[in-house]
């Protein structure tokens, strides 16, 4: 009885050391620097979107029930309060940003972007122009197979302001 108790055992044992070695090998051969390319374009494409005034494709960034909390605006609850709030700025400006990754992390089916942003905004009007800097946080969920925005968040920060690194004015 004891043998066969010991037997068990060591084919358990085995079968973990088989599974340990599939994982690190699998593991091994994840790279990293596809997961911060594949991140760090999902926060280009909202700028993207902005700049070329396309709603329905910033709108196909979020999850159905996204936040987004703007620095100096109240809180937005849902892809149908986010679409309203957006609807009234999108094409009103000629819109450039500046993004400047600081953190690109998953775990899981969530992932998140720290960004200190630059955004010039020119009036098509008046042709005034609005010059905000800040830092954002994007929280992703996978949904679908593709990472969405569940959370947009910015602020005013006093170590990111004007001029834009690059130069930008």
């Amino acid at each position: 009885m004891r043998s066969a108790h010991a037997h068990t055992i060591k084919s358990i044992e085995t079968h973990i050391r088989r599974l340990l070695l599939m994982c690190c090998l699998a593991a091994s051969s994840f790279s990293w620097a596809d997961f911060e390319t594949e991140i760090a374009a999902e926060g280009g494409k909202w700028a993207n979107y902005y700049e070329q005034e396309d709603l329905e494709g910033l709108m196909t960034l979020y999850v159905d029930d996204a936040i987004v909390a703007l620095h100096g605006q109240p809180a937005l609850f849902g892809i149908d309060a986010i679409r309203e709030y957006f609807s009234t700025r999108i094409g009103k400006a000629e819109s450039i940003f500046e993004l400047d990754y600081e953190l690109r992390e998953t775990h899981g089916d969530i992932a998140y972007i720290i960004s200190k942003y630059w955004l010039k905004a020119t009036d098509k009007s008046s042709g005034e122009v609005y010059l905000d800097a800040g830092r954002s946080l994007l929280v992703y969920k996978r949904h679908n197979g593709q990472w969405k925005i569940a959370a947009d968040i910015d602020q005013a920060t006093p170590d990111v302001t004007w001029p834009a690194p690059s130069g930008l004015n």
